[in-house]
């Protein structure tokens, strides 16, 4: 019906026109007050929230009403107040759902693509830590991780379109802050894997050593060696779980640093059996080295010295005889020269590529090894290429002597000596003897007694040899012939009246004056080395004697040394004995006998041999070496380059867990509910 109302606005009549009804469907009139309001803003804006037209008061400005009423269509109020209407009016109709399981479900529809989202973030950052992929960029938006994150995302709508949505908002997660915080959360579950399996085991062993960084500070590699039982077999486990930042080296901050991290990671000291450093004085002392410390606070944490370290000393010392440490020295010069002169390996690449025979020999090596200073493993092999290279050496030397080099004309006059061809000969044959077990002292699944045993067999070769008169012919024969394809005559030095400083044996023959004045010196100096430190006697080893092999040993003077060294892991002494008589009786009518502690211990019933079990368990629980600590270092060179030189303690520590232990499992699902759970987060993820 139409509307007469009519108010006087200067000189023309105004009145409210029922075709505004039409347009604003919103709209409502007031016959009683000639007024028109908002229906939807009326009934759902608070009185807070209300604007002063059309809800909180009445409009009868009718000449303005227009420009008010398209004012007033545009307010996010406005637009907020007809959505409740709606979806009121249709929950009356029973036609939707309430507005509560709306929101509700669109809440939970938010907090699963943003837990999604952070899913990938969280798989992003595992990769790159696992495979040591730098995270952050010189400039952050073009980083690896945000490469990576994106190259997922072009085949991921649903990662795509939720960081479409988060790009330009302040809480992206994808700052470096939360990067450190996420490897952090990782990195810990990582090592809390670890150390819940060492928890288990009980009694367990530390291994740790000290290196400097390559931002010049010295990190603590530290390392529990333990037995992890899982499915009724039992093996053994030496895992990384961290580097401590070594503000000082003094044994006393050593020892201190290693009390509180194993406090801080739950690890009873009480437990600790073992601790195997290497023989530094900070680490060996006596009085105020880090095992003493250690062992005032835990007496039964015997100290083992890196067996792969006094191996190391044995060759050192060894290879200190004169003709050896001369001929080591040469070598060690021309090999630096041919491995860092572009000049030289050009040389020498050119004239092995003419040598066929040489090429094969070498089995596709295209340069001299140098000798390492700390993996004396590698130095046989170093001698082994350079004698077997020895005529392409002498080769390239020449070729370098005819270009006015004259440092090649000196190390060629160096090497094209009897003396020196004979000693290369010698070392090499000698030192890779010891290489099987210097390889086998790193290993992770061995014990003491495996090891003891094999540097007697080293030892028995070395004297087998000694005495076998066709293995010296054999060498000298060899060292003749590399001679005579130079045309040098074997010789003896010149023999003065008084000489100290070389050998000086009245021999004429050269075969016999080298043999006793090189062979014979070096090899014998070499077993005395090996016997004195690797061989040891510990009262703790007698446990070896469990072995069935060994049981008709065990003498009741051997088991009474092993009860007294093992007493405070022990009960009664009388039944220690009896448990032993038993012990022999089982294996009497057993046919299948295990040779090594592990596959005794395996084979161990803990209930019935209660103390044999847990003699042969801390055993195997003592390193052998703290080649794991060595390895980590390696990880830390990856880790911490020089380009990434400025990371913090803590990151450096949580990215080598991750890239050491890449093999381990990480559950993201755990992880994120830590990440929520640390803090209040400005997005929601439940």
């Amino acid at each position: 019906m139409a509307i007469l109302l009519a108010d006087l606005f200067g000189k023309k009549n105004r009145r409210f026109q029922a075709t505004w009804l039409k347009d604003f469907h919103w709209m409502r009139y007031s016959t009683s007050t000639d007024s028109v309001f908002c229906a939807y803003c009326v009934l759902f804006t608070s009185e807070d929230a209300k604007e002063k037209s059309f809800s909180a008061s009445a409009i009868t400005d009718w000449k303005n009403l227009l420009s008010l009423a398209r004012f007033h269509e545009n307010l996010s109020q406005h637009r907020g107040s007809l959505i409740a209407g709606e979806d009121f009016l249709r929950v009356k109709k029973d036609k939707g759902d309430s507005v509560a399981s709306m929101i509700s479900s669109s809440h939970k529809k938010v907090a699963a693509d943003n837990r999604y989202g952070l899913m990938k973030i969280f798989e992003v950052i595992l990769l790159c830590g696992r495979q040591n992929i730098p995270i952050r960029g010189h400039v952050e938006e073009r980083s690896n991780f945000i490469a990576i994150l994106h190259e997922i995302a072009r085949n991921d709508d649903k990662l795509s379109d939720w960081l479409a949505f988060r790009a330009g908002s302040r809480t992206t997660y994808l700052s470096p802050e939360i990067q450190n915080e996420i490897i952090n959360i990782v990195g810990q579950q990582v090592q809390d894997s670890i150390i819940d399996a060492c928890r288990e085991a009980k009694y367990f062993a530390i291994i740790a050593d000290e290196c400097t960084d390559v931002s010049t500070k010295e990190q603590l590699s530290l390392c529990v060696r333990f037995l992890d039982k899982k499915n009724d077999i039992i093996s053994i486990r030496e895992e990384f779980i961290g580097f401590k930042h070594a503000k000082s080296v003094k044994g006393v901050a050593i020892s201190n640093t290693i009390v509180k991290f194993l406090e801080h990671v739950n690890l009873d000291i009480r437990n600790l059996r073992a601790q195997c450093y290497d023989g530094a004085a900070n680490m060996s002392g006596k009085y105020n080295g880090v095992q003493a410390k250690i062992l005032e606070q835990s007496p039964e944490a015997s100290y083992i010295h890196c067996k792969a370290h006094q191996l190391k000393l044995a060759l050192v010392h060894s290879s200190k005889e004169l003709c050896v440490r001369n001929m080591m020295s040469t070598v060690q010069e021309i090999a630096f020269k041919f491995d860092y002169s572009a000049k030289s390996l050009t040389a020498f690449t050119e004239e092995l590529s003419e040598n066929e025979n040489v090429q094969d020999q070498l089995e596709r090596r295209t340069k001299l090894r140098t000798l390492c200073e700390t993996r004396w493993s590698s130095r046989a092999d170093s001698l082994y290429t350079f004698r077997t290279a020895f005529e392409v050496v002498v080769s390239s030397l020449n070729s370098l002597k005819d270009d006015n080099d004259d440092k090649a004309a000196q190390s060629m006059n160096a090497i094209l000596r009897f003396e020196f061809i004979i000693s290369l000969v010698v070392a090499e044959h000698i030192l890779s003897a010891t290489v099987a077990l210097t390889n086998y002292l790193q290993k992770t699944d061995i014990d003491l007694i495996e090891s003891l045993t094999e540097a007697k067999i080293v030892i028995q070769r070395l004297s087998d040899e000694r005495g076998d008169d066709t293995v010296w012919e054999s060498l000298f024969a060899r060292a003749t012939d590399i001679a005579a394809e130079h045309d040098i005559q074997p010789s003896v030095p010149r023999v003065a009246g008084r000489q100290r400083h070389r050998a000086n044996h009245p021999i004429l023959e050269p075969s016999d004056y080298w043999r006793v004045s090189l062979y014979y010196v070096f090899l014998d100096h070499l077993v005395v080395e090996i016997t004195k430190r690797l061989i040891s006697n510990e009262e703790r080893f007698l446990a070896s004697y469990f072995i069935p092999a060994k049981l008709g040993n065990l003498t009741p003077e051997i088991a009474d040394k092993i009860y007294n060294s093992y007493r405070s892991d022990l009960g009664d002494k009388k039944e220690f004995e009896d448990e032993i008589t038993r012990w022999k009786a089982r294996w009497s009518i057993e046919d299948n006998r295990p040779d090594r502690l592990l596959g005794v211990l395996n084979v161990t019933n803990a209930d019935l041999y209660p103390s044999v079990y847990r003699i042969i368990w801390i055993l195997l629980t003592m390193p052998v070496s703290s080649a794991t600590s060595e390895r980590s270092f390696s990880a830390m060179r990856r880790v911490k380059s020089y380009l990434r030189s400025t990371m913090g303690d803590e990151r450096l520590s949580n990215l080598s867990l991750l890239h050491i232990h890449r093999h381990l499992n990480v559950d993201i699902d755990a992880s994120i509910t830590d990440f929520i759970g640390r803090k209040n987060r400005r997005l929601d993820f439940e």
